[in-house]
């Protein structure tokens, strides 16, 4: 084998291994995202990657690019294969965006709509979560299309984390470090039904944990972005006031309940109607 044919080959195995991991990224990003809106939010911090790796990316992105250009026309099987896999990664994407599903909007108004409408069940649920809960407990649960997405209690000295709630064995054992019942979580679940909530994160009297001088109902995912309701255990005080008003993530609805949303990548939007909803409201 002469160099110029060692050259050619080396080349063609560098060009397919180029291809191939944006196959399995694509793939990957797709089989993780619950919707178009999350697609789109996981492919965030890869672009991210890619810019603070431009020493690696770029000489791949020339490879692919001089890649796509030298497969055309395709008259070689090689090219035929080169431009197959390059077709491929654009169907594969454009496949996943169609099956997904649309998320479902959400905006300060749908929110204060809901609250209108479940103030009697969310204060209810609060209720009886921390009457459930022995002192300086927390529990959280999240849901997404019907499917715990995180289940965590914890006390002052102990944390459990799990998925699985099927293992009533497991279950009890994880409940019980916050003196909780398979059965009080049975009604949990019924009460965050009822309040149209599909994730909570509560404590009873927890000074010791973060975050926890109000209990978090989570009302729905767009994407990576969690909306949410703030349901304070005291009127906030000034300086809470002024960290709410001050942040495009928050939403000051009165003295003692806010509406949060949580971004998990990079660039992720808090609430666009912000400052029209305040006017309005205040």
């Amino acid at each position: 084998m002469t160099i110029k044919q060692l050259l050619k080959y080396s080349y063609r195995v560098i060009e397919v291994l180029s291809i191939l991991p944006i196959t399995a990224l694509i793939f990957a990003i797709g089989m993780d995202s619950h919707d178009k809106a999350e697609m789109g939010g996981l492919l965030s911090p890869n672009l991210v990657a890619i810019i603070w790796l431009w020493f690696i990316s770029l000489p791949l992105f020339v490879i692919i690019v001089a890649s796509l250009i030298r497969s055309i026309p395709p008259n070689t099987l090689y090219k035929k294969a080169v431009l197959s896999l390059h077709i491929f990664n654009v169907l594969l994407w454009i496949l996943f965006y169609l099956f997904l599903p649309q998320p479902e909007p959400c905006d300060a108004a749908i929110m204060e709509e809901h609250y209108k409408n479940h103030h009697d069940e969310m204060y209810d649920l609060v209720k009886y979560v921390r009457s459930s809960l022995d002192d300086s407990c927390l529990i959280v649960l999240h849901y997404r299309n019907d499917k715990v997405q995180e289940f965590t209690i914890r006390n002052r000295s102990e944390y459990k984390e799990r998925i699985d709630l099927d293992n009533k064995h497991e279950l009890e054992t994880t409940l019980h470090i916050a003196g909780l019942s398979v059965q009080e979580l049975t009604v949990i679940q019924e009460k965050m039904r009822k309040a149209g909530i599909i994730g909570i994160k509560i404590g009873k009297n927890p000074r010791c944990f973060s975050d926890c001088d109000k209990n978090i109902l989570l009302f729905r995912w767009h994407g990576v972005t969690k909306y949410q309701f703030a349901l304070y255990n005291h009127p906030m005080t000034e300086e809470e006031k002024r960290t709410v008003l001050s942040s495009n993530q928050f939403i000051f609805y009165n003295d003692s309940v806010t509406f949060e949303s949580y971004g998990g990548y990079p660039g992720i939007r808090g609430f666009p109607d912000k400052e029209l909803f305040q006017s309005i409201h205040h």
